[in-house]
């Protein structure tokens, strides 16, 4: 059995692979709580993995809490892999194919196995990002702008009134409206985001000439894809199915 995790900056996700076939996801916050509340969920996992790989794009300091946990716990080291020049049919546009992120690569895999056509792949969490593939498996380009935490983040930090009046109430909506000014906040961050991404859909569908498949995970994925207007799939296990795919050629 392999221990896959999408160690994303604010959720660790994870699953079991036997046998090709993925197990029930889990999902834990690890931004902001003690590391205790996920290792011990962690360390519910039987059997004991004969692997453990990471998707991480939560920085060194979580890496490194997790491989040492990992080989305290089992004696495993865990193995974090990157982006690469081509993969499965994919093939990475970046000058240094490493530094696309690995959450974004992985994404695209997973979208290009289902599709083998144009697609989106929006991964909406503390950043949302959209990737491009054309019918070829051509990577045409990316975005990453600030997720809705950040953005609300930031305009509380940068106004008096504003973040006064938001940070004292529970966000209120009616519908896709804020009624106090925190559900202002949330949903404009959250309106937003989807129409960046609707933007983006509309312009490559009008550019090919043809509609992409979309694909939408990642934390925020719920509350962004009920805004969008393009007809889009939730796939909250996008990264690890990626996880899954790259290892099986690999």
């Amino acid at each position: 059995m392999i221990l896959v995790v999408d160690a994303g900056n604010t959720w660790l996700k994870w699953a079991c692979l036997t046998d090709s076939q993925l197990g029930p996801v889990a999902t834990r916050v690890h931004y902001g709580v003690n590391p205790s509340e996920w290792q011990n969920e962690l360390a519910k996992i039987t059997p004991r993995p004969a692997r453990v790989v990471v998707a991480s794009v939560a920085g060194p300091a979580l890496s490194l809490r997790l491989t040492e946990w990992v080989r305290q716990r089992w004696q495993l080291t865990p193995e974090y892999p990157r982006a690469q020049r081509t993969l499965l049919g994919v093939v990475n546009s970046y000058q240094q194919p490493e530094m696309l992120s690995i959450e974004r690569w992985l994404a695209l895999l997973a979208a290009w196995r289902a599709v083998q056509g144009p697609l989106v792949t929006i991964c909406a969490g503390t950043a949302l990002t959209i990737d491009l593939l054309d019918g070829d498996g051509g990577h045409l380009a990316g975005y990453s702008i600030p997720g809705s935490r950040l953005m609300r983040e930031a305009l509380h930090g940068q106004t008096r009134g504003i973040a006064a009046a938001a940070l004292l109430d529970t966000a209120a909506t009616a519908g896709v409206l804020g009624i106090n000014t925190a559900g202002c906040v949330q949903q404009g961050a959250r309106l937003a985001l989807a129409a960046f991404a609707d933007r983006h859909v509309r312009s490559f569908a009008a550019a090919s000439k043809v509609s992409p498949r979309v694909f939408v995970t990642g934390g925020a994925a719920p509350q962004v894809g009920q805004l969008m207007r393009s007809t889009h799939e939730q796939a909250p296990d996008l990264v690890l199915r990626g996880l899954c795919l790259l290892l099986e050629e690999t």
